[in-house]
């Protein structure tokens, strides 16, 4: 027995949830901009891995939707782009009602503060 508890193991699954947000956005940004290496599918695939990470966050059939749309031909991939940002963004602003504005770091800063 490792001596965690629910709560930490729930806490690591919100930094790492956190990061992979914070990660999807910097993809995204760069892929806006035109300089990313990412394709579109790779960019909804990490979208759909980080809702899995905030199943209270996003309703399963707008993701359903919004693949849909992503993998369709019918859009330019600017605007596919723009929906995985929608999706990003609904994400972020659940988190952000939920539990507030934190840094991603910020329990390193206090481990690091209290040494």
């Amino acid at each position: 027995m490792t001596g965690r508890t629910s709560t930490g193991r729930a806490a690591e699954t919100s930094l790492k949830g956190r990061r992979e947000l914070a990660a999807l956005n910097d993809a995204l940004a760069l892929a806006e901009r035109g300089l990313g290496r990412q394709t579109v599918a790779a960019l909804m695939a990490r979208l759909l891995r980080v809702a899995a990470m905030f199943p209270r966050s996003v309703d399963d059939t707008l993701m359903w939707q919004v693949t849909d749309l992503v993998t369709g031909d019918d859009l330019s991939d600017g605007v596919k782009l723009t929906l995985i940002r929608m999706g990003w963004a609904s994400i972020v602003q659940a988190q952000y009602r939920a539990h507030g504005l934190r840094m991603v770091d910020a329990p390193k800063r206090r481990q690091a503060a209290a040494a």
